[in-house]
């Protein structure tokens, strides 16, 4: 008789928990997905070396090295602590100068002007430089409408500022790439802290702070913005110490108090999960609980989750709620939300972020529908998708993008009108591969095909003239990055397991080795000749499935979102048959029990 996962938590893990992927003669398998799975097993004495060394479990070792995680940088790496991992923050090109600037507004009590984005990266920078500087001096912060400002600082903005006496502003995940504004802005001070690719040096406001810099030296271009921001309030309150602030005024700052949220940011901006970004991440869920916040607490409540927070719970129901604001055109409330010093306010705010999210998902569905049935029709072959759709909603562009980036395995461009100027277009782009497409818009841009454009690797925005548009599909089509449309894609797994070896303790080690995502991937697995016992459709979206191995042990499996995709139809088309599963294992949490669970990214056929 076949044991349910809850009832095999007693038995020790047997001892092929990872099969030889030569005796089991799965190597490179062909998916119903057009990906082919590979696997190469390392070295044994290696691993042996590594599990005496460092009292890890072959398949955590297995894990690491794969992930290019070398024996003499392990010990490092497993060191997440703040203390061994945070730099001096003058590394930074320009942040030496930008830190004394700030600490004589504060000394002076000058009135300072933060202008954000509205995005999570952009609300949660300006949410942490406000509530470092609001105890002690005053602060106004601009939160741009993504339909009516557009991305990043503009002459509104900064007229308003000025006309409020402000004399100095600080732009946050932005302003690197608007040097002829802030240029022509002489009579008040300009910071840029940012993270976004530019050419752009110190000829860019008062101090441009951004490690993208192409000159700047420091190593740290993979943080997010609020990383950034963050490293600035530690040089800054080191500044104010050392200028005797904390003796005369408030108390020195507990700063771990804004690690949580730029762990928020880190996640939510898909940035590169290395070194210092790791440290945040996995510091900062540490700490949530001790420095909890009524607006996040509050989102919480609103999906029925625990008052923790998880790298899973940021990704799929925090970031998704304070986005739902900039998305539908009421970008300031993620701001208010995480800024809240009332939990009613908070509560009142969550719940209107809550109505957003939903009218934002109906509106994704309905133009994720228009996209596909465009390039069905009239792009199935271009390497590179670039769309323009006219009934396409501004806010949910870059949804649309990374859905059909996921769906097609391609990079993709989205493209729609804006309301008020239809000779112009506005897009989102989001990379598959090796596809650098902030270095690709900013390439189009410096070839004048583009009116403006910005971002980094995995993601880019950009506006450019109607006129232009077939100008800029023929330079995606020229470009050396552009790929073979029926090249396979080759993914790498970890280990090859069967549903008998799977327990809530070797889960917990495996999702211990987190936080996971770009350019650390979650551990993926090959579960070969397992057979599916149980299906059911979740709102013709989601599948979710009991597996079982040869021997009758099951496990929980669960595929997002691939109900009308290749994937799902092989699953409902297959079940009771043999069929090699591919995907991530994590623990789900239900009416107090905790099971774990696969998450199934690929299938093939025994």
């Amino acid at each position: 008789m076949a044991q349910s996962a809850t009832s095999r938590q007693n038995i020790e893990t047997p001892t092929n928990c990872v099969m030889d992927i030569q005796s089991s003669k799965l190597d490179s398998i062909n998916s119903v997905s057009n990906n082919t799975w590979h696997y190469k097993p390392i070295k044994n004495e290696t691993i042996n070396q590594i599990e005496k060394n460092f009292d890890l479990e072959k398949l955590i070792a297995t894990i690491l090295l794969n992930r290019g995680v070398v024996s003499s940088e392990l010990t490092r790496f497993l060191d997440h602590t703040l203390k061994k991992n945070i730099p001096d923050p003058t590394i930074i090109n320009g942040m030496e100068k930008a830190i004394r600037r700030i600490s004589k507004a504060v000394l002076n009590k000058e009135k300072i002007g933060i202008i954000g984005d509205y995005d999570v990266d952009g609300i949660v920078s300006a949410c942490i430089l406000y509530n470092y500087l609001r105890p002690y001096c005053p602060v106004i912060v601009k939160i741009p409408d993504r339909f009516i400002d557009g991305y990043g600082p503009n002459a509104k903005f900064i007229e308003e500022l000025k006309q409020n006496n402000v004399n100095l502003i600080i732009t946050v995940d932005c302003g690197s790439n608007s040097a002829d504004l802030i240029s022509k802005t002489d009579d008040v001070d300009i910071i840029i802290f940012d993270h976004h690719q530019t050419d752009h040096r110190d000829d860019v406001g008062f101090a441009n702070v951004n490690p993208n810099r192409d000159d700047d030296k420091s190593g740290l271009n993979y943080l997010a913005a609020a990383g950034v921001v963050f490293l600035a309030i530690i040089g800054l309150n080191r500044e104010l110490r050392n200028q005797d602030f904390f003796k005369n005024e408030l108390p020195d700052r507990d700063l771990l108090q804004f690690v949580p949220m730029v762990a928020l940011a880190t996640v939510a901006d898909v940035v590169p999960l290395l070194k210092l970004n790791r440290a945040f991440v996995k510091q900062g869920l540490k700490l949530y609980g001790k420095y909890n916040n009524y607006g996040i607490n509050s989102i919480l409540r609103q999906n029925n989750s625990k008052s923790d927070i998880s790298h899973q719970n940021i990704g799929y129901l925090i970031s998704p709620m304070i986005n739902a604001g900039g998305r539908m055109g009421r970008s300031y409330l993620g701001f208010e939300l995480l800024t809240s010093d009332s939990p009613d306010r908070a509560d009142q705010i969550a719940g209107e972020l809550k109505l957003l999210n939903e009218s934002r998902k109906s509106k994704e569905q309905y133009c994720l529908d228009l996209a596909i049935e465009e390039y069905e029709n009239n792009f199935k072959n271009h390497s590179i998708i670039a769309l323009e759709l006219d009934a396409l909603h501004i806010g949910v562009i870059g949804l649309i993008s990374s859905r059909l980036t996921n769906r097609y395995q391609k990079t993709s461009c989205i493209m729609t009108s804006l309301p008020d100027a239809t000779d112009i277009l506005i897009g989102s782009a989001r990379s598959w591969g090796d596809v650098n497409i902030g270095g690709l818009i900013s390439d189009a841009l410096s070839n004048k095909i583009l009116i403006s454009g910005g971002g980094h690797k995995m993601a880019a925005g950009f506006k450019l003239y109607r006129e232009n548009l077939a100008l800029f599909r023929k330079f995606l089509a020229n470009t050396k990055l552009d790929t073979d449309v029926m090249k396979k894609k080759v993914i790498s797994a970890d280990g090859i397991l069967m549903a008998s070896a799977i327990t809530n303790e070797l889960v917990e080690k495996i999702v211990d080795l987190g936080p996971f995502g770009n350019s650390f991937e979650e551990p993926l697995f090959i579960f070969p000749g397992h057979r599916i016992l149980e299906l059911t459709a979740l709102k013709n979206q989601h599948l979710k499935l009991k597996i079982a191995d040869s021997s009758g042990f099951r496990i929980d499996a669960i595929s997002f979102r691939s109900f009308d995709l290749p994937l799902g139809q092989f699953l409902r088309e297959n079940q009771h048959k043999k069929i090699h599963f591919l995907g991530r294992l994590t623990l789900n949490s239900w009416n107090d029990k905790v099971t774990p669970q696969l998450i199934i990214d690929d299938a093939a056929i025994t």
